[in-house]
């Protein structure tokens, strides 16, 4: 019989560390139970610091995670989460950077105050902790990189223009990353959620009062969970969780017009195609 391999021997004998962001609820709530019931050591980074103890008591070994309070928009206090990641973990084989917000509004109701919270929170704070991370990626074993995105990073919608930018963006970063971190043989994925059942667009600013979106079909946490999960095991550059969103994104750039009708049709709202 064949000896096990040098990378299979690690796995059996470490568990892998994650670093998850926003995992005080929703998605990051979700991933990191998912991680710790596979036998991850989760640290869990958010700005709640009761709702990070309620959810790292509630997993399995909670002695073996580590909660990280901190405002994500706060460069030096990224870098010092990061640092005492390296404290207790040594090295980072997952990051999944899931924290986030939006902002349901027009343009012309977008303040600028709220326009750059989303763009600190979803942009410069994924660069932040992608740079922090990195050293520590570098030390992990099969080292992956998980962005969740959103189906509105490949097709912009009305009321939620800031929110569809920052999420463009976000699936940018990850195609640069893709090749800046190949020579490390860090993995870099983006993962394009669809509606999910969470608090999300109860707690987003909402100026006008804008009808929020019909979450009857929507996916669960768990399910997204369970997909970055699923490419730590096994990496790809982009997934999607919905395909009807997919068929939008590539008749936005062959047909424009009849994607803008379609997309009208399907948001409901009151918006109107355009005809010029």
């Amino acid at each position: 019989m064949a000896a096990p391999s040098p990378v299979s021997q690690a796995t059996a004998q470490v568990p892998r560390r994650a670093l998850v962001t926003g995992a005080s609820s929703g998605i990051g709530e979700a991933t990191a139970r998912e991680l710790a019931a596979a036998g991850y050591s989760v640290a869990l980074l958010a700005r709640r610091a009761e709702e990070l103890e309620r959810v790292a008591k509630s997993l399995p070994r909670p002695e073996a995670h580590l909660c990280l309070p901190c405002d994500l928009r706060d460069a030096a206090a990224v870098a010092a989460a990061l640092a005492k990641v390296k404290e207790r973990f040594g090295a980072i084989d997952l990051v999944v950077q899931n924290a986030g917000h939006g902002c349901l509004a027009r343009v012309e109701d977008t303040s600028p105050e709220a326009a750059r919270s989303v763009l600190a929170t979803n942009v410069t704070a994924v660069v932040d902790v992608a740079r922090e991370s990195l050293p520590l990626l570098r030390a992990g074993a099969r080292p992956v990189m998980v962005l969740v995105s959103s189906i509105v990073a490949r097709r912009g919608i009305p009321g939620q223009v800031v929110y569809a930018a920052s999420k463009a963006a976000l699936n940018s970063i990850a195609e640069g990353l893709r090749i800046e971190w190949a020579e490390d043989g860090i993995a870099v994925c983006a993962l394009d959620v669809t509606l999910t059942r969470t608090a999300f667009f109860a707690t987003q600013p909402n100026p006008r009062g804008l009808p929020g979106p019909n979450l009857a079909g929507a996916d669960s946490p768990q399910r997204v969970a369970r997909a970055v999960l699923d490419l730590d095991r096994e990496p790809q550059p982009e997934v999607w969780l919905a395909w009807k969103w997919r068929m939008i994104a590539f008749l936005s750039l062959l047909a424009p017009r009849t994607a803008d009708r379609m997309l009208v049709k399907r948001l409901g709202g009151g918006w109107t195609a355009p005809r010029r």
